[in-house]
C-alpha cells in the first residue's frame, strides 16, 4: 500500500486531488512492488464535504490515469462525479480495499494449480 495524501474536503482539495493522481501515475512503475491501481475517496460526510470529489480538474485526472481508479466517496448513499469517471465505483473506502484485495484462498488454490502443473512438468520430462 503506498498512499499518497492529500487534501479531500475545502477549495484547495480538488487541486491536491488531481496532482495525488498524476503523482501516483509518475511513480507507478518506479516503486517496488509498482502501483497497480488507485483508490481515490475518502469517508463520509456532508454533501460540501464530498464536493471536491465533483470537481472537473478531479474528473479530468481520473479519466487521464493510465493505472486504473476505483471512486470510493463516502458512504453507500453517496455519489460523485468521481464514482461516474473512474474504472470502478466502491461504495465505500472499505468495499474499495477489499475490492483490490487478493482473496487467501483464491491465491492458495491458484499456487496449488502451479505447483501440480510444475509436478506433471518434472515428471513427463524424466521420460
Amino acid at each position: 500500500v503506498t498512499i499518497f495524501p492529500c487534501l479531500v474536503q475545502g477549495s484547495e482539495a480538488p487541486a491536491e486531488i488531481a496532482e495525488a493522481i498524476e503523482v501516483a501515475n509518475h511513480y507507478a512503475i518506479d516503486l517496488n512492488p509498482p502501483i497497480e491501481a488507485l483508490i481515490v475517496g475518502r469517508g463520509g460526510g456532508s454533501l460540501e464535504d464530498l464536493w471536491a470529489f465533483n470537481s472537473e480538474l478531479v474528473a479530468d485526472a481520473i479519466f487521464n490515469s493510465e493505472l486504473p481508479i476505483v471512486s470510493a466517496v463516502g458512504h453507500e448513499v453517496d455519489f460523485a462525479i468521481s464514482d461516474f469517471v473512474a474504472d470502478s465505483r466502491a461504495p465505500t473506502p472499505s468495499a474499495a480495499a477489499e475490492l483490490l484485495s487478493v482473496d487467501r484462498s483464491d491465491s492458495i488454490k491458484v499456487l496449488a494449480q502451479k505447483v501440480l502443473r510444475l509436478k506433471n512438468a518434472m515428471n513427463n520430462s524424466k521420460h
